[in-house]
């Protein structure tokens, strides 16, 4: 009986013990598997959380001999390539994140499956050193249990805005507290390695922080610094050189974000256009024409040396930047300029003045009170600005009314001549009669305005003639000299008009190819030399009688002989 009692105790023993054994050992097992398998060491637990933290790719954190991913003897220079591929089987994804912290510091958080059990893993880059920490996805201290759906868009979120970021041409990075740079955009790595001369070449943390002093103190948000940077010239091209940026700065914690906007070519545009301002100065300088240039407040911005001479203003004053008014007022107020009659009058003229130089229209000629002359043009130019120059013309106006008085002299000095004179240039057209010619030929005085041919001013004069073959042999002769085509270059006959008075005509050619044509009275007893020209009505019909005869006879005797011209 007791051997009975003493068998069916034992077997609910067993019984009981195969049944823990059965709800523990797996639970246990799947916790202490090694991610490579079965090699002969004990099972390690993985509850617990697990820190890596490398430096430059050297591990140097402790490595616990109970590790699941890392045996005790691993090298430490190649650890983390090994963390890598024993974390590989976590999640697909792991291998591809664990190589971007390795080069550009992004942080992650990833979980994955090793067997029923979730497993966390997250990647970050802290004081210049690069952290993997692995342990279980449950609610713990410092922990919270993210929905899968909200954390994948969380984090399909955080791609897309560093994509965004690295997309942008600005340089981006965070520095903490004690101005190490944890975090980085792809254009701030790309502008490391210009600045390091190892452009396409992996950049290795910790990043140097590329600006330093230039940045301290932090610029403000709403006021960017200029700075600049000096890249290395490793290729022949325009890659060397200066690089300059606008900085600005925010708060982001206990540390500061920065940004820094590429300003290239708003430096190259400035300093071409400084450039081109003084080669426009250095050219304006030379100038005898006085240059003003106000801008759109009306603001004296530009001048150059000739205006300083011209408008008698000390420099001084020009520098001051002065209004368009105070400097016209300044310019009355030393007689040169044209002296107003009254005061609004002038306030009046200085608006139509600005109005028309906005235009492009203004330009006048000041007769200064000393007897100079200066020609003021008014030219618009961008923005609003415009722009006033001052030539001295005084040598030109005097030469200008010199030759007009010389002109008037000799046409006085042509009009005193008592025959009827004119001339016709090279291309047959009259240009140049006086008043006995006017008069004889009735030209109106509308006439001189338009232009006259020698062909019409021939048939103008034949048919104020009576025919006559004496007379109208010297038309083709007129024509043949015109032509340059005569054998003799004067021609002279005798010409009856249809009122019977008698000229002595003379044509000969002069300087250029010119002509020049004389309509004399002859001495005879129907036309006497010291009669007055009297002007010819063409529609006058000849008288019949002695009158006629006598004309008749007049032209077949021709002209009367000339006096022999005196001996020098």
């Amino acid at each position: 009986m007791q051997a009975d009692l003493f068998d069916l105790v034992l077997f609910g023993g067993i019984s009981l013990l195969s049944a823990l054994a059965a709800l523990w050992l797996p639970g246990l097992i799947s916790r202490r598997v090694r991610p490579g398998g079965n090699d002969g060491r004990p099972p390690v637990l993985i509850d617990a959380m697990r820190r890596y933290e490398f430096h430059e790719g050297y591990l140097v954190s402790p490595i616990d001999p109970n590790d699941a991913f890392l045996s005790p003897d691993t090298d430490r220079g190649a650890a983390f390539g090994d963390l890598t591929r024993a974390l590989a089987m976590l999640h697909a994804d792991l291998p591809g994140r664990l190589g971007a912290l390795a080069r550009r510091g992004e942080a992650f958080v990833l979980t994955g499956r090793f067997g029923v059990d979730a497993l966390s893993v997250a990647g970050c880059s802290a004081k210049g050193r690069m952290v993997v920490m692995v342990g279980p996805a449950e609610v713990g201290t410092g922990r919270e249990i993210v929905d899968v759906p909200v954390l994948r868009a969380i984090q399909a979120e955080s791609e897309d805005l560093r994509h965004a970021l690295d997309l942008g041409g600005a340089a981006i990075w965070t520095v903490d507290a004690e101005g190490r740079v944890i975090w980085a955009n792809a254009a701030y790595l790309a502008l490391v390695d210009r600045v390091a001369g190892r452009a396409g070449a992996e950049a290795v943390w910790p990043l140097p922080a590329l600006f330093g002093a230039q940045v301290h103190p932090r610029p403000e948000p709403d006021n960017p610094r200029r700075c600049s940077l000096s890249v290395a010239q490793t290729e022949p091209g325009p890659e060397g050189g200066t690089l300059w940026f606008e900085v600005t700065a925010i708060e982001r914690g206990d540390g500061l974000m920065f940004c820094a906007a590429p300003i290239d070519r708003l430096v190259a545009a400035e300093t071409a256009l400084r450039n081109f301002v003084q080669t426009l100065s250095k050219t304006f300088a030379h100038l005898p024409i006085g240059l003003a240039i106000f801008d759109k407040r009306r603001e004296l911005v530009l001048f150059n040396p000739a205006l300083v001479t011209l408008s008698t203003l000390p420099p001084q004053a020009l520098a001051g930047r002065p209004r368009l008014v105070d400097f016209l007022d300044a310019l009355r107020d030393r007689k040169r300029m044209p002296e107003p009659k009254d005061y609004k009058g002038w306030r009046d003229s200085i608006a139509h003045l600005e109005a028309r130089a906005e235009q492009g229209t203004y330009e006048d000629v000041w007769a200064l009170p000393g007897g100079q002359s200066l020609r003021v043009m008014g030219r618009p130019h961008p923005d609003g600005a415009v722009a006033f120059m001052f030539e001295d013309i005084t040598a030109e106006v005097t030469l200008t009314q010199q030759f007009r008085g010389e002109l008037e002299l000799h046409r006085a000095v042509i009009d005193a001549q008592p025959g009827a004179m004119a001339v016709f240039a090279g291309d047959g057209r009259r240009v140049l009669a006086n008043r006995a010619y006017r008069q004889l030929w009735r030209l109106p005085e509308e006439a001189e305005a338009r232009p006259v041919f020698l062909p019409e001013a021939m048939a103008r004069w034949q048919a104020a003639c009576l025919p006559s073959s004496a007379a109208s042999g010297c038309w083709g002769d007129i024509r043949r000299i015109a032509e340059r085509k005569a054998a003799e270059p004067e021609v002279r006959a005798r010409l009856v008009l249809r009122d019977r008075r008698c000229l002595d005509l003379s044509v000969a050619a002069i300087a250029g190819g010119a002509i020049m044509v004389r309509f004399e009275p002859e001495g005879a007893p129907a036309c006497d030399r010291a009669q007055p020209v009297r002007s010819v009505d063409a529609e006058m019909a000849p008288a019949p009688g002695r009158g006629a005869q006598q004309a008749q006879e007049a032209v077949t005797r021709g002209p009367a002989p000339r006096a022999p011209a005196p001996q020098r």
